[in-house]
């Protein structure tokens, strides 16, 4: 289940418990018992569905821990409170049912658990819907169906479980497909199975495509120029590449060359995506200060010819 399916789940849980609390609390107030039926069965109904609807949030919640190595703080937070509720709910229940001599004691407790309620639901859905109304969005295709991602959760993923292996500039350094950060994310969970849940997963996989990923479609000097700056180093500086004068054509020719090399430095649109980038602005300005020589040459062929 989605955490958005969850956190509107917890707000659906907190309104039923409003209703139940008005309804009893309004009944308590009145001096006439005009509609004392009403208020009793509506509190009863919504009793019914706070708890059935508690008890499933549960299971799913629980479900969700298992997928965790280590709770963070906030965790923890929501977990303690979330179980705290379900002693106060039993109580509750026990003295309608049971215990007829604490029975004035129950609006008390009816208070108790909506303020649990009311302080636990915004620590995790309240702060996602806000989370979810500054996000971006991207649709990956998943299980042979679109599925939209919150970039901005895949960002929180990628900082707080990646680091926990290498460093983040290994991350950032590179420029990927969309196929290629899959096998990538693939490869890393494969390492360490609990690093994280298939959710997870996604949404950081979401962020890295959104953010650090190629179109395998266009060409962008852009990515051109991160590939160099990423892949050329490993066998010589950065400063041999910018201080060379070449053509389009010894470019391609230089560029195949190391691919020749070592085959596995670049794959076929890393390739292209180079030569697009040497050709639009390298060998442009060697083409330029071509231009400028022949000119100054054509001058002092005037002169001598005065």
């Amino acid at each position: 289940m989605t955490p958005m399916v969850n956190s509107v789940l917890s707000f659906v849980l907190l309104g039923i418990g409003i209703v139940a609390s008005v309804h009893i609390l309004v009944l308590l107030g009145r001096n006439n018992t005009n509609h004392e039926r009403y208020f009793r069965w509506v509190h009863r109904i919504s009793g019914y569905l706070f708890f059935s609807l508690y008890l499933f949030i549960c299971v799913i919640m629980f479900q969700k821990l298992e997928g965790f190595n280590i709770l963070p703080p906030k965790a923890v937070i929501h977990a303690y409170i979330g179980i705290a509720l379900f002693p106060l709910i039993v109580i509750k229940i026990c003295i309608a049912r049971f215990y007829k001599k604490f029975y004035r004691s129950l609006p008390v407790y009816g208070m108790i658990l909506l303020i649990a309620v009311f302080l636990q639901i915004p620590l995790y859905a309240g702060l996602h819907f806000i989370s979810a109304i500054k996000s971006q969005y991207i649709s990956l295709s998943e299980k042979g169906r679109l599925v939209k991602v919150n970039v901005n959760m895949g960002r929180k993923i990628v900082q707080q479980k990646c680091a926990t292996c290498h460093s983040l500039e290994r991350v950032y350094a590179h420029v990927k497909s969309e196929a290629d950060w899959r096998e990538y994310v693939s490869l890393m969970r494969a390492k360490d199975p609990a690093v994280m849940n298939d959710q997870e997963a996604l949404e950081a996989l979401g962020y890295l495509v959104k953010n650090l990923g190629i179109d395998e479609t266009k060409m962008d000097i852009q990515v051109g120029m991160r590939i160099i700056l990423e892949k050329c180093h490993t066998c010589h500086t950065i400063e041999r590449i910018f201080t060379s004068k070449k053509t389009r054509g010894e470019w391609a020719k230089t560029v195949e060359q190391m691919r020749s090399f070592d085959p596995f430095l670049l794959n076929d649109f890393e390739a292209r995506q180079v030569n697009y980038y040497l050709g639009k602005v390298l060998a442009l300005q060697e083409l330029s200060q071509t231009r400028k020589e022949m000119h100054l040459v054509s001058q002092n062929r005037d002169l001598l010819i005065r």
